[in-house]
């Protein structure tokens, strides 16, 4: 396993998936980034973004979710298979228009649904499976040391990051959504030391104009300078 993270960490460009499950009620979205460098020397060119509605029944379900919580394992489970079969859906027609086949891609980053206390989908190592490629998700932060507790990527945090992207960038708010949780998956590939504030500008690169992406000033937790990380979800 460390293997094929390191394998995707060498490359010089990484083609990575950004899933975002919640930012928009009742739709989901995704982009396909070309991603390269780490850090302040990231630079990405956006290749496609989608987004789907999720149907009213299982938006409706969701709903009550986070309103009671009371829901036999029968009904989690139900809203756990839904789900994931539109996140492969949506992942899927991101290449419809695009001359990229999606076994090219090397990584998929997720943000799981945050509802009723639970996280959805409950186990990504499901999505690793159904698109055979590795997924990078549950996010978070922590002493790159490694010494010390670690802590989740909340969505402050999230927004933070995706405000000033769509800021500098011009992106849609769920399009800079996506594009976010595709660089926190290429940063934590990296395990550096990297804050969730983010700049922009426009550099050279590859013959072509790219959209470069600065990480701003490290986040420090208890004096130390932190890293970004995540459950990488293998295929096999």
């Amino acid at each position: 396993m460390n293997e094929l993270l390191k394998e995707i960490r060498e490359k010089d460009n990484r083609l990575i998936v950004g899933i975002e499950t919640g930012n928009v009620p009742g739709r989901i979205g995704a982009a396909v980034v070309d991603v390269s460098g780490k850090g302040d020397e990231t630079l990405l060119d956006v290749y496609s973004f989608k987004s789907h509605s999720l149907p009213r029944e299982l938006v409706a379900t969701i709903e009550a979710l986070g309103r009671s919580g009371d829901f036999d394992s029968e009904e989690l489970a139900g809203i756990n298979f839904l789900l994931l079969h539109h996140i492969n859906t949506l992942f899927l027609d991101l290449f419809d228009d695009i001359e990229i086949d999606p076994e090219n891609v090397d990584l998929i980053g997720l943000k799981c649904l945050e509802i009723g206390g639970r996280s959805f989908p409950e186990n990504p190592s499901v999505l690793s499976e159904m698109t055979g490629l590795v997924v990078a998700s549950h996010f978070s932060i922590g002493p790159e040391s490694g010494d010390g507790p670690e802590i989740d990527v909340k969505e402050p945090i999230l927004r933070k990051m995706v405000g000033e992207m769509i800021d500098r960038m011009g992106l849609e708010k769920d399009e800079g959504e996506a594009v976010a949780v595709a660089l926190l998956a290429n940063e934590a590939v990296w395990h550096r030391s990297t804050g969730p504030g983010t700049g922009a500008e426009k550099t050279k690169g590859a013959g072509k104009e790219r959209t470069g992406k600065r990480a701003g000033k490290p986040l420090l937790i208890g004096g130390e300078i932190a890293g970004l990380y995540a459950e990488f979800f293998f295929p096999f």
